[in-house]
């Protein structure tokens, strides 16, 4: 791994010291913007998936009455579950599946590697002094529900509630943007697919409150559609 995977930090930035072997984290906001900094400018395309995800993720856990505690630790996670993706050997491959506008998870040694990003992420943030809680969530946030996901093949209730969370927040993010290989679609097309894999990838309790997200959001602009348009204030007929 490299010895640093956020580089080297701007002006006025401190990311932990050390004190008796142990690191100390001073403040988990620097280093989720590092970590975005980093991900933006070697992902340009990603520009605002990690916001985009955390605000889904914590639209999820409020529809599920989950804590204060737990919504603000999924929308930590959102920013920092993809910092394994700033290693070299990871960046490299997928930056030349990308400028050839190849999915890089159909590419064998590409996906070999990327499938390494939860560990090493999960390792830099245990490092980091991040609480287990974190590093488990970000370790193990491409497990599937059926147990086929990685790194660990954890299953069902298995997986940390964290991680199931981000797998569905985060797959909603995806489907709905576009990628180099691919174009994105709507929400309600996005929804269709989580819902075909619930139970297989996503965890079939959390997918309900997704469906209800987006129901209601759909609801809410056909409702707008139906009203009549309203005379602009001042202008003359």
């Amino acid at each position: 791994m490299e010895d640093d995977l956020l580089g080297e930090p701007e002006e006025g930035e401190i990311f932990f010291t050390a004190t008796d072997k142990q690191p100390k984290r001073l403040n988990d906001t620097l280093v989720m913007r590092a970590v975005q900094r980093r991900l933006e400018a070697l992902y340009p395309y990603l520009q605002g998936h990690w916001q985009r995800v955390a605000f889904e993720a914590a639209g999820l856990g409020r529809v599920l009455e989950l804590s204060q505690e737990a919504l603000q630790q999924v929308r930590k996670c959102a920013y920092l579950m993809d910092i394994g993706m700033l290693h070299e050997s990871i960046h490299s491959l997928i930056a030349t599946c990308t400028e050839a506008g190849v999915d890089y998870m159909q590419d064998a040694d590409a996906r070999r590697y990327v499938e390494k990003h939860p560990v090493i992420g999960a390792d830099k943030l245990h490092e980091l002094g991040f609480p287990r809680t974190i590093v488990l969530a970000v370790r193990h946030h491409h497990e599937w529900y059926n147990g086929w996901g990685y790194p660990d093949g954890l299953s069902g209730v298995a997986i940390p509630l964290l991680s199931r969370l981000l797998a569905v927040a985060d797959a909603f993010v995806s489907i709905q943007s576009d990628r180099p290989y691919r174009s994105g679609c709507t929400a309600t097309e996005a929804l269709e697919e989580i819902v075909s894999y619930s139970g297989i990838q996503f965890d079939p309790w959390i997918v309900p409150a997704l469906d209800k997200i987006v129901t209601q959001k759909v609801q809410k602009q056909e409702t707008l559609l139906d009203k009549p348009l309203e005379a602009i204030p001042g202008e003359e007929e």
